[in-house]
């Protein structure tokens, strides 16, 4: 989570699940492919700014495809959030961190 951290607005549920869904919404689009912008698993997202890529946030095709939606719903979440991104950053291939 070195670019971005996903956040969730408060919830019924237990913080502790709440957490460990997020976390494990996180791994599983760590370990998906992005269809929409063609990186690897294990890569950031990137967006195309300027003639330079940009590191992004996980396009919503590939939370789709690393199934975050059958993840997050039974803690009472409807989807992905982020925190405030940490400024810009060029895409270098940089590998996502597993939480």
């Amino acid at each position: 989570m070195e670019y971005f951290t996903l956040t969730a607005k408060s919830t019924a549920g237990d913080s502790t699940a709440v957490e460990a869904a997020l976390r494990q919404a996180w791994n599983a689009c760590a370990e998906t492919a992005c269809p929409k912008c063609g990186v690897t698993a294990g890569q950031y997202c990137r967006d195309r700014t300027r003639g330079s890529w940009y590191v992004t946030r996980f396009h919503r095709p590939r939370q789709d495809a690393a199934g975050v939606q059958r993840i997050l719903p039974p803690v009472g979440i409807n989807g992905l959030s982020w925190a405030k991104g940490k400024g810009g950053f060029l895409w270098d291939g940089r590998r996502i961190p597993t939480v």
